[in-house]
């Protein structure tokens, strides 16, 4: 798929910004948010807080990973793969009706969304499951377009092209 290098660029950017504000938020409360991974109720207690710093250290590096444009098309399938686990997760609490004070997916992206009137709560909606859902679709758009933008991927192909 040809997609201009510019906007594949600025999808790259907008994707890295949302999982490395996230994975900040997250470490910055990070027994919150071991305590909202626990709500969730998907995972034996053993397996909480291993779970819940693979997923901080997963949105901080695909953040970055994605931000500067290096091995865009691996980072682009793994946070779709993320984007899409969260809303299976999600999914599974709706369904199941539970009780959950914060899904633990607030960050920037709610913030902007705010702004714009569409407001979100931290509690887990079918809204956030949507959100999820287009976020991994927009990691669909990096990673079949045929160009990876601008990032460290170009400048690296272009030194091997020289």
């Amino acid at each position: 798929m040809k997609i201009p290098l510019i906007l594949v660029t600025l999808l790259r950017v907008v994707l890295g910004a949302i999982l490395l504000f996230a994975g900040i938020t997250k470490l910055m409360g990070f027994s919150i948010f071991i305590t909202n991974v626990d709500s969730y109720q998907m995972l034996p207690i053993g397996l909480v807080k291993p779970i819940s710093y693979l997923i901080v250290s997963a949105e901080i590096t695909l953040g970055i990973v994605l931000i500067i444009g290096y091995f865009s098309r691996g980072a682009g399938i793994l946070s779709m793969l993320l984007f899409l686990i969260f809303a299976v997760a999600l999914t599974n609490a709706l369904w199941r009706e539970l009780t959950i004070a914060d899904c633990g997916c607030g960050n920037f992206l709610f913030s902007l969304l705010d702004l714009m009137g569409l407001t979100i709560s931290n509690e887990p909606n079918w809204k956030i499951v949507f959100v999820d859902i287009v976020l991994a679709a927009s990691c669909l758009g990096v990673v079949s377009s045929t160009q990876q933008g601008y990032g460290l991927d170009s400048l690296i192909q272009k030194e091997q092209l020289n």
